[in-house]
């Protein structure tokens, strides 16, 4: 077992290490461009709406990036993401606009969704059937500790100073080196059958509708959590600090929320997991707010962190368990699109919301989101069945500030072909 583990690990290990790398930088400069339009004195509804811009870009780069890779292959798409992310890295420091920083926005998320889809067709190529939850594993756990790595680097420089754009940037164009000197081969990038989204609505209300959920609380808090921090008062290293923290929560909840969600009914860990969110919450606030010890204050916010965390891989899991199993890379490209207008929606809503009533508003905007999409579960809880355990499928962790690593989920292993005619009366089951 052991040597199969490390077989799989040293088979992917540079493309880890590429991920790791432009994950950190990219982290790093979400917490580094809401403080130094907060130090600039923007108001809190335009960071909201520059902020939200990434996501914007992410979206498209989610429906987009692909044809660039196809058209120009992989390595070199991979290249020509990585550059154009490290330059707008440096460009926020050249083109310190509202206008321009929404540009620069929109196009590092589109270049990071293209950098995370050449990455993870590459996993995907890397595994076989039988250990794609094992790289699924290890991408996680890299993506997770690169995220939290790349908050803390905050602190290593001035944030109002161009150290810290160029550490940004030095990390994703260090990420080009694993890939660029690769010998592996051209991944697979073929087109998936078309689920139209009234067609997964119709098959799960709970998981559309909680993808655009998830994708409002994670958003806004990824893109506002830090200029919350400071307007009660968190030094910068402290705000990194809370959002590192929040991050680590996420991975540690993942093990024992799939032993909840393959054990009882999804729907009621979710609501249990909103409800969580919406109380851990508004704790956290006060707590922040009112000098609780450092220890009750980081148990708060891991606790936090893995509830909504937790909210989009369920949203999957109960979609999965409503659609037929070919259709699995089809319904999480739905679910990303929905995650993706909701994260796009988050911050401009709740940074609206600062602007005319202060921050206690944003923990009230993402506790009563919360807490509102958790009675809405419950009550489907009583008007749906739950279905038998058998027909269910696994639960599977998921990154949530990235959701993309649909190529990775093991439960869209491709199955053995079908005959002519019950394969075709399954697609007419869902055609537009």
């Amino acid at each position: 077992m052991t040597q199969n583990i490390r077989e799989t690990l040293a088979s992917v290990r540079s493309l880890l290490g590429g991920a790791a790398a432009f994950t950190a930088g990219n982290s790093l400069l979400g917490v580094v461009l809401p403080l130094r339009m907060e130090a600039a004195g923007y108001p809190v509804a335009l960071t909201g709406a520059i902020m939200a811009a990434y996501y914007l870009g992410l979206a498209l780069g989610g429906f987009r990036s692909k044809l660039v890779i196809l058209r120009i292959g992989h390595i070199r798409a991979f290249s020509v993401f990585a550059a154009l992310t490290a330059a707008t890295c440096l460009a926020y420091e050249v083109f310190f606009t509202p206008a321009a920083w929404v540009i620069l926005r929109i196009i590092n998320g589109f270049c990071i969704a293209g950098m995370t889809t050449s990455i993870e067709s590459w996993l995907n190529e890397r595994s076989g059937n039988e250990t794609r939850g094992r790289v699924l594993g290890f991408y996680m756990l890299t993506f997770y500790l690169a995220i939290a790595l790349g908050q803390t680097l905050v602190n290593v420089a001035p944030v109002g100073g161009s150290d810290i754009l160029m550490l940004s940037s030095v990390l994703i164009g260090l990420s080009l080196i694993p890939i660029a000197t690769t010998r592996l081969g051209k991944p697979d990038l073929a087109e998936v059958r078309v689920l139209g989204l009234r067609q997964i609505y119709a098959a799960s209300q709970v998981g559309v509708i909680g993808a655009g959920v998830a994708g409002i609380l994670i958003g806004s808090f990824y893109a506002l959590a830090v200029v919350f921090g400071r307007q009660i008062g968190l030094s910068v290293s402290e705000a990194a600090m809370f959002m590192s923290v929040v991050v680590l929560g996420g991975l540690g909840f993942q093990v024992p929320v799939g032993i909840l969600a393959d054990r009882y009914d999804r729907r009621v860990v979710m609501a249990g997991m909103l409800i969580g969110v919406g109380a851990s919450w508004g704790l956290l606030s006060l707590a922040m707010a009112n000098g609780v010890p450092l220890i009750a204050l980081m148990v708060m916010t891991f606790a936090f962190g893995g509830a909504i965390s937790s909210v989009y891989p369920l949203c999957v899991a109960q979609t999965f368990d409503q659609v037929d199993r070919k259709y699995y890379v089809a319904a999480s490209g739905r679910l990303l699109m929905v995650y993706s207008i909701g994260a796009t929606i988050g911050p401009l809503l709740a940074s609206t919301l600062m602007s005319f009533f202060g921050p206690v508003s944003f923990f009230v905007f993402e506790s009563l989101i919360a807490i509102a999409y958790a009675v809405f579960v419950l009550i489907s809880v009583r008007s749906v069945p739950q279905l038998p355990e058998a027909e269910r499928e696994k639960f599977v962790p998921l990154p949530d500030s990235s959701p993309a690593a649909l190529v990775l989920d093991p439960r869209t292993e491709p199955e053995p072909s079908e005959p002519e005619s019950n394969a075709s009366s399954q697609e007419d089951e869902f055609a537009e």
